[in-house]
C-alpha cells in the first residue's frame, strides 16, 4: 500500500491556507497582508485575538 503524501498546514489552526505563515502580526504586516481574514493565505487562529475572524486588525 502507498501512503498519499500529506500537505504540512503552518497557518496556525486557523482555516488560513497553503504555506504561507506569519509568526506574529508584526510579520504579516510587513509582507503587507493585514489585515488577513478566515480563509486568506497566512491566516492562523494566533492573529486573532478577539476570535472575530479577522486578524491583526
Amino acid at each position: 500500500m502507498t501512503e498519499e503524501p500529506v500537505e504540512e498546514d503552518y497557518s496556525g489552526g486557523g482555516g488560513g491556507g497553503g504555506s504561507v505563515y506569519y509568526e506574529n502580526c508584526d510579520a504579516a504586516r510587513a509582507a503587507g497582508a493585514a489585515p488577513v481574514h478566515v480563509g486568506d493565505p497566512g491566516y492562523g487562529g494566533h492573529l486573532d485575538r478577539d476570535g472575530d475572524g479577522t486578524g491583526c486588525e
